[in-house]
């Protein structure tokens, strides 16, 4: 009879990749040899399935998973190291989260294998600065630009500092990821942030966040079939495509019944006259 704990680490990947959730997760206590293969950096992930809804744990070590398609909660789920208990979540995709820690560092986190990859630093978009103590410790955020009505931007006076608290609250709305980390193909992060809920994006190999030059501020994004999709506040539907090092908008079609308000200190509606189809770029 064949030894299953013998088959070659390569062929346990693959099967691996095959499994639910739960059998994923299980995978690792058959034995020695099926453990080594589930704590492999780059094994497969999990098949695409149903989205699971992660909750706290009883402890700052382990998770709860409430499983939508089997309307079942899985308790004692190690969660990944450092720990993320404490954690923001702005965004999830591909099985990945996108997290915010207590210092502002961003991570794409999987909650399942425990893999984590580093963001850029916030600190790095245009319009932010850090704030540290005596001691070197981050302490807070200056937001030292502000957007006119007319989208342009410029230097607020006096600048103010936030604490993270509040940074975390007026700096973070949502981000969006175009592929899994661990699938090889690259990756870009699209997140809305800042108080004029403007866009910016980094990819996987970036050290910095590229700002998105755009008068528009948005409420959602999403990723689909190679685009990034965006609502902004007047109700517009943007389509985002790669331009050279950037995304340009290539279409956006404005449908009044579904505007969902205006910009803060605008009448809802404002600016709107008739819905349409408007055209950028090639």
């Amino acid at each position: 009879m064949a030894n299953w704990s013998e088959l070659p680490i390569d062929i346990l990947d693959l099967i691996h990749g095959k499994l639910s959730i739960p059998d994923y997760i299980r995978f690792g206590a058959v034995c020695k040899q099926w453990n080594l293969a589930f704590k492999l950096k780059y094994r497969c992930p999990p098949k695409p399935q149903s989205p699971w809804m992660m909750l706290p744990g009883k402890s700052n070590t382990t998770a709860k998973f409430f499983s939508i398609a089997d309307n079942k909660v899985y308790h004692q789920i190690p969660c990944p190291k450092p720990m993320i208990r404490r954690r923001i979540c702005i965004g999830s995709s591909h099985g990945w989260l996108i997290t915010v820690d207590e210092s502002s560092n961003m991570h794409l986190v999987n909650p399942l294998t425990g893999a984590q990859f580093p963001l850029p630093p916030v600190t790095t978009l245009p319009f932010v600065e850090a704030v540290h103590d005596s001691q070197g410790r981050l302490t807070g955020l200056i937001l030292n630009r502000e957007r006119r009505e007319d989208g342009t931007v410029i230097d607020r006076r006096p600048r103010h500092t936030y604490s993270l608290q509040d940074a975390h609250r007026i700096m973070f709305h949502k981000a969006i990821l175009s592929a899994a980390p661990d699938q090889g193909s690259g990756f870009v992060v699209m997140m809305i942030c800042n108080i004029w809920r403007a866009l910016a994006f980094a990819r996987a190999e970036d050290k910095a966040w590229t700002y998105i030059d755009t008068p528009d501020s948005f409420t959602d994004v999403i990723y689909y079939r190679g685009k990034f999709y965006t609502i902004s506040y007047l109700g517009t539907v943007g389509a985002w495509e790669p331009h050279g090092l950037s995304f340009k908008p290539r279409r956006r079609v404005t449908r009044l019944h579904h505007v969902l308000g205006g910009v803060p200190g605008r009448q809802p509606n404002a600016g709107l006259q008739r819905p349409g189809v408007r055209r950028y770029g090639a």
